[in-house]
């Protein structure tokens, strides 16, 4: 079988990208594949560079396509060769949801508009694939009634909860923070939490390491936490510190999460997240706001405040640092609660998720 899959990009430390890779390298095994986009920094995939419609559809490849997947949560003019593709191919949407216009920079404003209007292409889909229900809600909403199946993402990750964290030795409360540095994954809130924090208990030292692609960040609001965390370190001196890591690679992520007590995300949507199952996986109590995806990534392991709280989110993060460096949690609760992580988080395995894509794809097929 000849399939074509296609969207805008291909990258690493992607989510989207993340779950193209797996997909293709699923179906390659016993198909041709071949990968349709603008860019790709990932060799091991069969790529061909696009640059426009016009191209795609004139490749031969492409045109002798019997199954043609887009993966879509942003707006890429490639999308729009939905509704041209070869007449008997049949047309699969993957969707992972659009960040909504008022959790963006201004500066994005135009791409958020166009990726809902892009949205309505869903419609000339044979069938939409979901990471979440809360992304099938989305485009239920939207009036889109195409056929439609939930299947989550996999977790790529050998992460084990430790033994012990290292605050059972040295005290110093860490906290993870994994995510993009935009206004909806709200990291310049959680710099804002964390100094409540550290008024309100003057004895407590806690160290935040923070994590996020820069190549998909705002620089601007990058620089107004800067500022945030230097005004951080000037008010509380060493009783706390902030690193911001950027583009971590895989191998200093698993590690910061491994040794993190806490894992902090005051995001305002999300459609899937798959940084609270690495934190989950690496015996991190997890601490997010209430919307969108979270409740059920989260898995009724997760602490959820009400969106926008800081004051509710710094209380959170006072009282999971109190419970974290207890002689109860040290003794017994740590354990019991990273035994609980590590089997839901069994759920998302990657060998899990590829037996339900290609059951899902021979019948779709048939």
């Amino acid at each position: 079988m000849n399939i074509s899959y296609v969207h805008g990009i291909c990258m690493q430390h992607d989510a989207i990208s993340n779950s193209i890779r797996d997909e293709i390298e699923w179906l390659s095994a016993s198909h041709r594949v071949r990968l349709f986009a603008y860019a790709c920094d990932q060799p091991q995939l069969p790529f061909t560079k696009v640059d426009d419609v016009r191209a795609l559809v004139f490749d031969t490849h492409f045109r002798s396509s019997d199954l043609v997947v887009f993966h879509f949560g942003v707006h890429y003019p490639l999308f729009d060769a939905l509704t041209v593709c070869p007449v008997n191919a049949r047309r699969l949407v993957v969707f992972h949801n659009i960040t909504p216009k008022e959790f963006v920079a201004p500066s994005h404003h135009e791409t958020a508009d166009l990726s809902f209007k892009q949205l309505a292409n869903l419609m000339f889909a044979d069938h939409v694939v979901c990471d979440s229900q809360t992304n099938l809600d989305v485009m239920r909403a939207a009036g889109i009634d195409t056929p439609a199946t939930v299947m989550p993402l996999a977790l790529h990750s050998h992460q084990e909860p430790p033994q012990a964290k290292p605050s059972a030795r040295d005290g110093v409360v860490r906290i993870a923070f994994v995510g993009r540095f935009v206004k909806s994954k709200g990291a310049g809130e959680l710099v804002a939490a964390l100094d409540q924090v550290l008024r309100a208990t003057p004895g407590r030292s806690i160290a935040l390491d923070m994590v996020g692609n820069l190549m998909f960040s705002d620089p601007l609001l990058l620089d107004e936490i800067g500022k945030a965390i230097e005004q951080l370190h000037q008010a509380h001196g060493a009783q706390v510190s902030v690193t911001i890591h950027g583009s971590a690679p895989e191998e200093l992520k698993a590690s910061l999460l491994r040794d993190a007590d806490l894992f902090v995300l005051p995001t305002w949507h999300e459609g899937f997240c798959v940084p609270v199952l690495e934190a989950l996986a690496s015996g991190c109590k997890v601490i997010s706001y209430d919307n969108s995806n979270l409740p059920a990534i989260t898995g009724g392991l997760g602490q959820l405040v009400p969106t926008g709280d800081v004051a509710a989110l710094a209380a959170a993060i006072a009282d999971a640092a109190a419970l974290v460096t207890s002689p109860a949690w040290r003794d017994s609760e740590y354990g019991e609660y990273a035994a609980q992580a590590r089997a839901y988080v069994a759920t998302f395995s990657p060998e899990r998720t590829r037996r339900r894509f290609l059951n899902f794809i021979r019948h779709f097929m048939h």
